[in-house]
């Protein structure tokens, strides 16, 4: 066994893992695979973890995530995707975290947010979206800029834009441009 166990927590850090072991408990609360080599996480793979309230998968190789991969969790309270590779996230992702407390982001290459995409996320506290090439050009980052300007308490550091350094929560319509 690669990873160690005590109580509900489920350690798999820094294991060289390369995709999310199987045979996870289903009763583990705090599921930490931080710091491995995983590149993708296949569909369905937490499904059966319902209890999850922390998952940490920062620190990986991540490049997207599947449509509805976090659907299950909808204990989750925290949740660690920073210093990944993601380009993007999909839309509504996030929609059944309505316990979701603290979202880390940073650090990857995100250039937009879906419209919509933390809506639902009612209890959240905390969001990290530092490090990222937002790209403040498209009027794709407007749904960001609002939510950020409307939930100015929950940004930790700030996120800028790629090149101007610009605060993504100042971004207005008239300085963007419609999706093309």
């Amino acid at each position: 066994a690669q990873c160690s166990c005590s109580g509900t927590t489920v350690n798999c850090g820094g294991k060289s893992l390369a995709s999310v072991p199987a045979g996870i408990p289903t009763t583990t609360g705090e599921l930490y695979l931080h710091s491995n080599q995983i590149t993708k996480l296949e569909p369905g793979v937490f499904d059966r973890l319902g209890n999850l309230e922390v998952l940490g998968l920062c620190c990986n190789k991540l490049t997207e995530l599947p449509s509805g991969v976090f659907d299950k969790l909808t204990r989750l309270k925290q949740l660690g995707l920073d210093q990944n590779q993601l380009t993007s996230v999909p839309a509504g992702v996030f929609d059944r975290l309505g316990n979701l407390q603290k979202l880390w982001l940073y650090n990857s290459q995100l250039k937009s947010i879906p419209r919509g995409a933390f809506d639902n996320l009612k209890s959240l506290t905390h969001i990290w979206l530092s490090s990222n090439p937002w790209d403040c050009a498209c009027s794709d980052i407007l749904y960001l800029s609002g939510w950020l300007a409307q939930h100015a308490g929950k940004e930790q550091g700030q996120a800028v834009c790629s090149g101007t350094n610009t605060p993504v929560r100042a971004v207005t319509e008239a300085s963007t441009s419609p999706s093309k």
